[in-house]
């Protein structure tokens, strides 16, 4: 910005025309006006068209001339104010630049431009203002408080440009402490500054002398320091003091509104982003809640499970089947067995449990495999129903997994829904198992077709009985698993006796007591032992199989084959002479057999029976059934010619007489346990 010229009149003075004064020589004098007032007319003209120092030399030379005819005190004064008028004009020039210059600083400021560019332009605002030969700035690290070269102008080697200092140490450190500005005429002469010597060699390798430097202030805060340096010696003045804080104010400024432009980006992306998630996370509810419509609509109109496992398969678009704690696969939509889940009747791998309960996981596949495989378990409190086992080729999103989730969830829901309302059924078909029972025998006809009209039980079907307990496993547990059981196969379970009776159609017993055990050993997690006797095609013929099962059991129990399953033609010897002796033939056996021995163990306190047991266990061999009765051999030949005595004979020892002692052994056995009216009948 430059001052106006002064309006001067085109009348032409005597003597020569006004231009002429740019030469500094006075025109001629007239008669009129006196050589002074020709001079200061002069001098004027020099002012209003700035003209170079050298013309103005050149007219006060001639003022001053003795040889001029002037009044020399009024040109003496007049040049005196011409000077100082020249030096306000040079001053509000200058001061004009600088303001021109903070001008543009602010308008730079204010057109929101990037932060580096604004930056650089205030280094070299810096430069032209102060006339320095560098500019640089420097920033306080926050983690260690040290000041760090962050941006340079005008420097010509590397090191300065990343010169570090710590508060206090050098002109940068002073500042940032002092939140002072301060310049040095030298810096390498300066004794009042603490200087690092790595920093000293770079000042020096880059040919810096002379620094002036001003604090970057954001409140209290001082966050850096604007820096300007020759190199020359130079000493700054006051005036340049100030403008440097001036520009450093507006570097501050810079600073702090690309700290907060760039949290304003920050915070705007974290909105973005947060509403990105809202509009997903909604979308996600929006799913889940039409998927958990669908699926419960499926249930309270009563659907089937396979109806509700197509309605899953179509929400998660993939195939589903879900496989029971026995690993057979239940239901299973059409698609299963093409994306690598096993059809309906077929067996599966029961996934590992999850540790969080209900939580959906991956199973794992083969490398070459791209089908994505979840399982998640069925289960409603305690009671597990499997698994719900989802394939599909794409990626399971999060919310398609919680929709999985409660899809199993659902599942158990129906399923319970069908266990209760079977258990609500083998209630009603449970009191026919009990009215055939039951002490007193019913009348068959009226039974037959009270069980047939209300429980759909047909006795004219061959049924075969099984009697069931179960080692670590309530009783209450072991019926609902027998009645799972009998639900899919048309039988019936019930409780009769403090044990769970289990009637089953068109099964034989052989099929009963290879199939039935180990399917409920996996449905109650325990150990069942299974008297089993049938098939018999009459509702009084079925009762009398159920007393040669629960004889079977008992038998088994008797035996020490506890989790166990047996027919009576799968209990050996004992089996075959039970099923065709009478209570007088057993008590005869036993009597003649055995009898003598039982009556001097009880009278003596001896162990000849067990011994005679151990004996036989040991392949008759005496040193072997020392060392199971922990005593000396001598003692068994002592005891085992006891019984020679007891007896009155030998033959007991003999191949035929040892296979009738073994037999009357294991009755009198049983018998301990086993009322002989239970193992024969009445």
């Amino acid at each position: 910005m430059t001052s106006a010229p002064v309006a001067m009149s085109s009348r032409r003075l005597p003597g020569g025309d006004i231009p002429a004064a740019r030469s500094g020589v006075p025109p001629r004098s007239g008669a009129a006006e006196s050589a002074a007032h020709r001079a200061i007319a002069h001098l004027l003209h020099l002012l209003a068209e700035e003209a170079p120092t050298e013309a103005f030399d050149r007219l006060s030379r001639c003022m001053l001339d003795p040889a001029v005819s002037t009044d020399r005190d009024l040109a003496l004064t007049a040049l005196a104010r011409a000077g100082r008028v020249r030096e306000l004009l040079a001053h509000r020039k200058h001061r004009e630049k600088e303001t021109q210059a903070l001008y543009e600083s602010a308008r730079d400021l204010a057109s929101l431009r990037d932060g580096e560019q604004v930056l650089e332009a205030i280094l070299q605002r810096t430069r032209q203002l102060l006339g320095t030969d560098a500019a640089y700035l420097a920033l306080v690290d926050p983690d260690t408080g040290e000041a760090y070269m962050r941006l340079t102008l005008g420097t010509v080697t590397t090191p300065i440009q990343s010169v570090r200092q710590r508060p206090g140490q050098g002109i940068g450190g002073r500042i940032i402490r002092t939140g002072r500005p301060y310049a040095t005429a030298n810096y390498q002469q300066d004794r009042s500054l603490d200087r690092d010597p790595s920093v000293t060699d770079a000042v020096a390798e880059d040919g810096i002398v002379g620094i002036i430097g001003a604090p970057l202030r954001l409140g209290r805060d001082v966050v850096g320091a604007l820096f300007g340096a020759n190199r020359y010696e130079r000493a700054f003045e006051p005036s340049e003091v100030a403008l440097l804080c001036s520009l450093a104010d507006h570097a501050a400024i810079v600073i702090e509104n690309v700290r907060l432009f760039e949290r304003a980006e920050r915070t705007a992306a974290e909105l973005r982003a947060a509403n990105a998630q809202l509009r997903v996370q909604g979308q996600a509810l929006e799913r889940g809640t039409s998927a958990h419509g669908q699926l419960m609509r499926t249930v309270l109109r009563r659907g089937d499970l396979a109806e509700l496992i197509d309605a899953i398969g179509g929400i998660l678009e993939g195939a589903v089947a879900l496989v029971d704690p026995n690993g057979q696969v239940v239901a299973s939509t059409a698609a299963g067995p093409g994306a690598g889940l096993p059809a309906v009747g077929t067996g599966w791998e029961s996934p590992a449990t999850t540790a969080r309960p209900g939580a959906a996981h991956r199973l794992d596949g083969a490398a070459d495999d791209a089908t994505e495989r979840w399982a998640v378990p069925v289960q409603a409190g305690p009671d597990s129903f499997g698994h719900l086992v989802f394939a599909a080729g794409t990626p399971l999103l999060e919310a398609d997994v919680r929709i999985l989730e409660r899809s199993a969830q659902t599942a158990a829901l129906l399923l319970l829904m069908e266990r209760q309302a079977a258990v609500a059924e083998q209630h009603v078909r449970g009191e026919v198992i009990a009215d055939l029972l039951a002490e007193r025998e019913p009348r068959w006809d009226s039974f037959s077709r009270r069980a047939r009209r209300v429980s759909g039980i047909d006795f004219d079907v061959p049924h075969s009985v099984l009697v069931l307990t179960a080692a670590g496993v309530s009783r209450r547990r072991l019926l609902r698993a027998a009645a799972d059981y009998a639900a899919t196969r048309r039988g019936l379970a019930s409780e009769h006796a403090g044990k769970v009776v289990l009637l089953l159609p068109e099964v034989d017993g052989a099929t009963a007591v290879r199939a039935v055990k180990p399917q409920l050993d996996r449905m109650t997690g325990g150990t069942v032992t299974c008297g089993v006797a049938g098939p018999a095609a009459s509702a009084a013929a079925v009762r009398r199989l159920h007393r040669s099962a629960d004889r079977c059991h008992r038998l088994l129990l008797a035996l020490g084959r506890a989790g166990q399953a047996a027919g009576v033609e799968d209990l050996g010897v004992i089996g075959l002479v039970l099923s065709g002796t009478s209570r007088e033939q057993l008590e005869q056996v036993l009597a003649e057999t055995l009898g003598p021995i039982v009556r001097y163990d009880e009278q003596h306190g001896t162990p000849l029976v067990e011994t005679l047991w151990v004996f036989f266990a040991a392949g008759q061999n005496p040193r072997a059934a020392a060392r199971s009765l922990q005593v000396h051999p001598n003692t068994v030949y002592q005891r085992l010619e006891r019984v020679d005595a007891v007896l009155g004979h030998r033959t007991w020892r003999e191949p035929q007489g040892a296979l009738t002692m073994q037999m009357a052994l294991q009755l009198h056995r049983v018998v301990e346990q086993v009322p002989i009216e239970v193992l024969v009948g009445s």
